[in-house]
């Protein structure tokens, strides 16, 4: 369920409430189970890591498409198409990125009761 609840970037607690308020903005926790997604200051901050690595690949990755699929011989053109892509990509990914990262993190942590608490935050 944790997986499909973030591909749909909903709660990966209950699948229910979702992961993003606007497009970049995440609640401060999820509406329907109440799990805090923000532990701490900074707790998204890897998404970074994770967005940026993906974007390069992608970006890197429609070279050999450009060149051997379209045919495509300009540099010019090919340096070009490949940073729109990485630019469109990169905006796109971003909410996934943290997605992921939030995936990860309750593989490694596992959340407890503390997490569904108000601690002065």
């Amino acid at each position: 369920m944790r997986l499909a609840s973030l591909l749909r970037l909903c709660c990966p607690i209950c699948g229910k409430g979702p992961l993003f308020r606007g497009y970049f903005d995440n609640p401060e926790r999820c509406p329907a189970c109440g799990y805090y997604f923000m532990r701490e200051t900074g707790y998204f901050l890897p998404h970074v890591a994770i967005g940026y690595v993906a974007t390069v690949l992608v970006a890197l990755g429609s070279w050999p498409v450009l060149r051997y699929v379209f045919g495509i011989r300009s540099p010019a053109l090919t340096l070009g198409i490949m940073i729109a892509v990485a630019l469109l990509f990169g905006i796109w990914f971003i909410r996934y990125s943290k997605a992921i990262w939030l995936a990860i993190d309750l593989t490694l942590h596992p959340p407890g009761a503390e997490d569904f608490e108000s601690r002065g935050r």
